[in-house]
């Protein structure tokens, strides 16, 4: 039985865990999942999520080729909408069909609005868009939140101790 306690947070990840083009399906939208809900709000998050090169399923499942030519093209397509580098390995051969997929059966509507990076690949699909990035800074943990308010805190009662020091010095030496 499959551990499915640790998600996916890179296509890399995505590759390794499945074993079957269903799980694959599976283990993708949870990776989707933990882009557009987690912390993957800035380019260079979203670079890390897709930059290393997933396993090739072909030889491990029914299937497997679809896998590897689907993330892929969803990487390239990623890094297109975020202004990002390509990753490398989507150059490579053997991550394209030789025969076109389709997702569903809606064929004409797939192959009038499938992303290029999509069809030029074999594969026909409408993606879902992960590319959410926000302005500002990028989101932290409540961990480092806490963390940060303790040295503020800290930072704030060592200036309040040096400022009662000065003042007891004062007192002391008379001038107040």
């Amino acid at each position: 039985m499959k551990d499915y306690s640790m998600r996916p947070t890179t296509l890399k990840e995505v590759s390794v865990q499945s074993s079957s083009l269903e799980e694959f399906g599976l283990l993708l939208r949870d990776w989707i999942h933990h882009v557009t809900r987690r912390d993957v709000s800035n380019r260079p998050a979203l670079a890390l999520a897709i930059s290393k090169a997933p396993s090739i399923s072909k030889k491990k499942f029914t299937g497997g080729e679809v896998a590897d030519a689907y993330l892929a093209a969803y990487a390239e397509w990623i890094a297109d909408q975020a202004g990002i580098d390509r990753p490398s390995w989507t150059r490579e051969s053997k991550r394209s069909l030789s025969d076109p997929w389709f997702s569903d059966n809606a064929r004409a509507s797939l192959l009038v609005s499938t992303p290029a990076s999509f069809r030029q690949r074999g594969i026909f699909t409408i993606p879902e868009n992960v590319v959410r990035l926000r302005r500002g800074r990028p989101c932290v943990s409540a961990e480092q939140k806490n963390r940060k308010a303790r040295e503020r805190d800290r930072r704030y009662r060592n200036k309040i101790r040096e400022k009662l020091a000065k003042l007891k010095q004062l007192e002391d030496s008379g001038l107040l």
